[in-house]
């Protein structure tokens, strides 16, 4: 079994983070409280991969599945960048209406 760190976020509709795991904070360098309720992508997202990664979330939520696994940078609270390679879930509700998006990643970089 691997030691290695598994960064856990879910985000809601609005791309609000509704879950952060402690290796999240370890890897990103955000505690918790900093990004709970917070958008994803104003915080994690570089700005030239911003047009990319909102089409990925944007399939992901309304109906794509062609980015189960995807890799992309986030931004660090140091100003560093890290690539993450997640895996993406969706979370329905009762009428069967996406919820959430939970994405599990690994530092690749």
């Amino acid at each position: 079994m691997s030691n290695q760190e598994i960064f856990k976020v879910s985000l809601d509709a609005g791309a609000i983070i509704v879950e952060f795991n402690e290796d999240a904070s370890n890897i990103s360098g955000y505690l918790k409280n900093e990004v709970i309720n917070k958008n994803w992508f104003e915080i994690f997202i570089p700005d030239s991969d911003m047009l990319e990664v909102l089409k990925v979330f944007s399939d992901l939520f309304y109906g794509s599945n062609s980015h189960w696994e995807y890799t992309n940078d986030i931004k660090c609270k140091d100003g560093t960048t890290k690539t993450i390679k997640w895996t993406n879930h969706i979370v329905f509700n009762k009428n069967n209406r996406p919820e959430l998006i939970t994405s599990k990643g690994i530092v690749v970089n």
